[in-house]
Order: structure tokens, then sequence, then C-alpha cells
């Protein structure tokens, strides 16, 4: 058995970054890059840190950004003026806003469908209906106006995920994740949802963790990740599980390192880490630790952005 690693983030988000910054300086050598927006609504401090971070990152590849300002419930209606903006090539909404308060309007909450008014021509986080309906029929490309084929865009850090697991060469070249048993202890809507319906869609059985159920994601006879029910007990599955992926926002909240094989890749999705790094290193042999997938989400992000541009508003 292999001695244990932890893997830095940036070393798989290096070569995406560096593809955009060539693609974008070749193609927009007057400025004139495609434009991302990111809606502020609220007075969260870290999504205001994170609106810093996204336009610093975009402008080390030469794409334009902007923050928007506004209350929230002014939002819908910034949503729809810069659907019609054509200097607008994306945008972002960063939650949450609305928080668990319902809709007012349609949908489960306010934050859903806030999400679902964003064109998805324009939707750089793959989270209006259109897309998530695709995710969950594993339809993958969009045909634009022009009968062109173009990819169906994801949802970022669910796609940074992947990115990593085929860096890792958790990816198998022809069956993909066939064969593979995963564990997703997450159930948002932005990344653990998501995320298991796209590793169930590459073949994997997906267990996802949530704070009171668990459910199973896998393929169905039409190549689907399907949700199913599952009497299996968490413990039981986390000792099978060969990819363990934690995004629980809570500093106290640890996985139980006796119940994670030798040989396991665990990726913490979360702001802290879900897993004693030190005891799991000291118990467990062969394990890849990623601890931050931040710098792969951001490239996703610009990658997202770009592909709407040549997809829907390239001339």
């Amino acid at each position: 058995m292999s001695e244990n690693k932890v893997l830095d983030a940036t070393i798989v988000a290096k070569p995406y970054l560096d593809d955009i910054q060539a693609s974008v300086k070749k193609n927009f050598p007057n400025g004139k890059a495609p434009k991302l927006v990111g809606i502020l609504a609220n007075e969260d401090p870290f999504a205001k840190m994170y609106a810093k971070w996204t336009r610093k990152a975009c402008e080390r590849v030469g794409l334009r950004y902007e923050t928007v300002e506004v209350k929230r419930t002014e939002l819908e209606d910034k949503v729809y003026d810069l659907n019609e903006d054509k200097d607008v090539h994306g945008m972002m909404v960063y939650y949450p806003v609305f928080g668990t308060l319902p809709s007012f309007m349609a949908g489960v909450s306010m934050d859903s469908y806030i999400s679902n008014c964003v064109d998805y021509k324009k939707d750089v986080e793959g989270m209006c209906f259109t897309y998530i309906q695709a995710l969950y029929k594993n339809k993958r490309t969009m045909t634009n106006k022009k009968g062109e084929h173009v990819k169906s865009i994801l949802p970022c850090t669910p796609l940074a995920v992947v990115k990593i697991l085929e860096h890792l060469g958790a990816y198998d070249s022809k069956q993909k994740l066939a064969g593979k048993t995963i564990t997703v202890i997450n159930r948002s809507q932005i990344v653990g949802h998501p995320l298991a319906a796209m590793l169930a869609n590459d073949g994997a059985l997906v267990y996802s963790k949530d704070i009171d159920s668990m459910f199973l994601f896998k393929k169905d006879e039409k190549g689907r990740g399907r949700l199913c029910e599952t009497q299996e007990k968490f413990d039981d599955v986390l000792q099978r599980s060969a990819i363990v992926i934690s995004g629980v926002p809570s500093k106290g909240y640890k996985v139980n390192v006796d119940q994670i094989q030798d040989g396991t890749i665990f990726v913490n999705v979360a702001s802290h880490e879900n897993v004693d790094r030190e005891l799991l290193f000291k118990k467990k042999k062969g394990i890849t630790y990623v601890p931050k997938v931040g710098k792969v989400t951001v490239a996703m992000l610009q990658r997202n952005l770009l592909r709407l541009y040549n997809g829907y508003a390239k001339e």
C-alpha cells in the first residue's frame, strides 16, 4: 500500500487556468473579453470576500468581471435586466439571499426561484432548471440558435470534484466510475445533490448522506443517475467506499476515520476540514486527501463563462 498524500488543488486548476488565459489572449486582443457579473444581495461578509476573490481570479486570466449590489427585493428585476444586457455573458448570484424563506412566486424557496430567473445562456453556475433537468436526464449537450451543439453547463463545485478525481486517476478511460462505490456527505442543491447525480451518471454507486437520511444514486436502464431508497447503514457504506466526499458546513463535524478504508480518496469541499487529517494518516494507509477544491471551482466557473460566450453570444 502506498504512502498517504495530500493533493493541492492548485495543481489541478493550473492547466485549465493556463488554457483559459491563452484562449482569452488569442481571441480577445482588444481587451473586450467575455464579461461575468456577480450579484450581491445580502450582507454576508464571506460573499463579499468571495466576490473580490472572483474579480481577482478573472483579472488574472483576462476576463472581465463586475460586482453589482442590490437589495434582495430588487434582485429579480436585476437578473432580468442582466438577461437582456448584451455586454454581459454570464452571471452568478451570491447565495443565500432569502435563505430558508419559502418562495413567494414559485418553487420551493425564493433562492431557487431566483436561480430559475437566470437565462440559461448566461447561467455560469448551471443552477437554472434547464441545466438541472439536463443533469438529471444525463443530457450533456444543448443546441443553440445556429443548430450547433453546446455542452451543458454543470455546477462549478461538483464539476471541480469530478476534475480532481480525473486527475487522481479514479476514472477509467472506458468504464469511467463503473464498479466504484462513493459516499457524498452533503445533499445541498448547490453541491451534494448534483455531484451525486454526476457521479452516478458516470457509473458509480453513490450514497448520498444528509443530516437525517441516506439515499442511493445509481444509473438506470436509460443511462441516468437516479435516486433510490436504501436500508444500508452509513458506517457500512463508508467502509466500502473507494471515494468519500464531504461538505458539511460545521467546524465540529468529523467523519469517523475508523470507517474509512485504506487507499481511499477523501475530498473535502467544506470550509472546515470534515476529517481529522492527522488521525486519518496515522490509522490508515494509501490515503489521498484533498483539503480544498476552491481553485478548481473558480477555473470551472471561468470555463463555463467561455463556453456560454462561444455557444450563445459569439457572432
